[in-house]
């Protein structure tokens, strides 16, 4: 008994060490219905780098977008940006729309379409151009 316990022991340290971790934490300004996905699905899509750019700024994420059953077909879409305490959003996005016809019409997949659309507009997002249009202080340099 001494030896399992001994073994179970061994096995949860390591798996605890093989966990990813979140080194950076970011904040984001998007509608509680989106955010609920994105929590469920697993967070947001982003880099350490791209999280480490937002709080260099003091900016956040800034996502719109949908996740739907119209007429049977499962529908999604992404729009991502960055936006200071000011609410000010930069010009810079990223887009992104997934539609499937061929899976089940469901909310569950919408919501997996979503965070698909999500990911790719992340990724399809100029970072750089973003945040630089923001001060370090993430005061906004559009005026």
């Amino acid at each position: 008994m001494k030896k399992l316990s001994k073994t179970l022991l061994v096995a949860a340290v390591v798996g605890l060490s093989a966990a990813p971790a979140f080194s950076c934490s970011l904040m984001d300004s998007t509608t509680e219905a989106l955010r609920n996905i994105i929590n469920q699905q697993g967070g947001y899509p982003v880099t350490d780098e791209q999280c480490a750019m937002l709080n260099a700024h003091h900016l956040r994420i800034h996502v719109d977008g949908d996740a739907l059953v119209l007429d049977g077909v499962n529908v999604a879409w992404a729009d991502v940006s960055v936006v200071n305490a000011d609410h000010v959003i930069a010009t810079k996005s990223g887009v992104s729309t997934r539609i499937n016809r061929k899976a089940v019409a469901s909310q569950t997949v919408a919501d997996k379409l979503f965070v698909e659309a999500l990911a790719q507009a992340v990724n399809s997002l100029d970072w750089n151009a973003a945040t630089g249009q923001f001060a370090a202080s993430g005061k906004s340099l559009l005026n």
